[in-house]
């Protein structure tokens, strides 16, 4: 263990940046991802201090361009992931999920979660961006400025911007008696009715503008032939 931000929440490390565990982390038989990468971390954060969890993405840089929803594991309720790129005219946001663009050091991108908003600098806490021990409750502290009425966070490496689930302070952190539902229930991960939701409506929208454009077709042919 390196470190734990927001009273509990442990950071592991795999002992350097490069290696890959190939090994399933899961608590409460819930699956947090692949131990001790980044994303891992994101989401075993996400669901001990909100109860949620985001469904999987091909790597941590794409987490920006495909995650827009977070699903609570007790009951499948869906909260949006609003997102804010780095210059947004809207400042950091604390328990946003921080996302890196892929960058040399980092070949899959990087995603940090922010623990906490200063008025200059962030917090953030994270996973295997490097193997040292905390000196506090959060990995490191990162400048951002205020340019022209846009908000920049001033890192090293380039930034997507952040993702901020909008539930409204609705959701809290695990408690027994949510944890005992859980595995109860006996969910390992849960199954992302959100994301199946959107992608259903899409396609059923595609059906129905291309059903209405060859009807329309149809009748355009058969008053022609007509004339």
């Amino acid at each position: 263990m390196v470190g734990i931000a927001s009273s509990n929440v442990s950071a592991y490390s795999n002992g350097n940046d490069s290696y890959i565990s190939n090994e399933s982390n899961y608590l409460y038989n819930i699956y947090t991802g692949m131990r001790w990468q980044c994303v891992e971390y994101a989401r075993r954060w996400l669901f001990i201090r909100k109860g949620c969890v985001f469904d999987d993405a091909d790597a941590a840089n794409d987490m920006w361009s495909q995650l827009s929803y977070v699903q609570r594991v007790v009951d499948g309720k869906c909260f949006s992931l609003k997102k804010y790129q780095n210059g947004s005219t809207s400042p950091p946001k604390n328990e946003s999920l921080l996302i890196y663009s892929l960058g040399k050091d980092i070949p899959y991108g990087h995603v940090s979660v922010i623990v906490d908003v200063l008025n200059d600098s962030i917090r953030v806490a994270e996973q295997n961006f490097h193997a040292y021990y905390w000196a506090s409750n959060y990995s490191r502290q990162i400048p951002y400025v205020l340019k022209n009425g846009s908000y920049y966070i001033m890192d090293s490496y380039n930034i997507y911007g952040w993702m901020s689930v909008e539930d409204n302070n609705e959701n809290n952190p695990l408690n027994q008696s949510t944890i005992d539902k859980i595995i109860q229930k006996n969910i390992s991960f849960p199954d992302f009715v959100c994301s199946k939701s959107i992608t259903h409506n899409y396609f059923s929208l595609y059906y129905y503008l291309v059903f209405f454009f060859l009807l329309h077709l149809i009748t355009f042919s058969f008053v022609f032939s007509v004339i």
